[in-house]
């Protein structure tokens, strides 16, 4: 049988486990709203996935890897909010699927003040690419929900809806999801675009593919070709800024 784990400081020998339980508790029920969290990698109170787990305070070799004690308790308590630890965040494919999901999320918590049907709708067509990209049947299913042909009440509706975003954003979006949709996004420039233009564009998805660039510059282009053509249907679609821009900004050299 697993024993229970506990939380000792090797220095003093002191069990401090209850006490890192009560201020667990005592600190999430003090938080009224929350988009996400960000943790420290590998603590043993902050860590999330990743911290070793010793079998005495003897210096021997770990036997396992666990959450830590505080990232438990938020995982617990926010089973549908973003939680990632720092260290994960030096990854840029992580770092932008943990913008995108807590600004999403976060969005849609003003449809859950709000309950509006008007601005259910409205969220989930200004989020549709976005959608395809993360998980295509997911997507179906929002859809299925967000058209309500049962006629539930709007609770139920949003209650969900929520459930199911949670579900399709709960990964990083595979590479030729992406892909598809940006291949599916040419598509509207294709006309007005030279040769050499699509050309480039298609490089910048080859080099996406291979983890060459992120995805933000070949979003960068769409973005650009949006506002050059007027591209209505595409304008107000999240999937080409999920975030605020100045979040994917690089640091100089001196600043690193």
């Amino acid at each position: 049988m697993n024993k229970e784990l506990r939380l000792v400081q090797p220095a003093t020998n002191q069990d401090i486990t209850e006490k890192m339980h009560d201020f667990a508790k005592s600190f999430l029920n003090s938080i009224k709203e929350a988009d996400g969290f960000i943790l420290k990698n590998r603590s043993p109170s902050c860590g999330i996935k990743d911290v070793k787990v010793y079998p005495s305070i003897s210096r021997v070799p770990p036997v396992s890897r666990s959450s830590g004690f505080f990232g438990g308790a938020v995982l617990e308590s926010y089973p549908n909010l973003v939680v990632e630890d720092e260290g994960r965040l030096r990854n840029t494919r992580i770092r932008e699927h943990f913008l995108t999901k807590l600004y999403t999320t976060s969005t849609f918590g003003e449809i859950l003040d709000s309950g509006s049907t008007k601005d259910l709708i409205r969220f989930h067509t200004e989020n549709k690419l976005l959608l395809m990209a993360y998980n295509q049947k997911e997507l179906t299913i929002l859809g299925r929900i967000v058209a309500n042909h049962e006629k539930a009440d709007l609770n139920t509706v949003i209650t969900q809806y929520e459930l199911h975003l949670s579900r399709a954003l709960s990964q990083t979006a595979r590479y030729t999801s992406v892909i598809n949709v940006l291949t599916h996004s040419l598509g509207y420039f294709s006309k007005g675009l030279s040769k050499g233009e699509k050309t480039f564009f298609l490089s910048l998805i080859y080099k996406y593919r291979e983890g060459i660039i992120p995805l933000s510059a070949a979003l960068s282009i769409l973005r650009s070709w949006i506002a050059r053509f007027d591209q209505q249907d595409l304008s107000n679609q999240t999937f080409f800024e999920p975030y605020p821009e100045a979040l994917s900004k690089i640091a100089k050299p001196d600043e690193e």
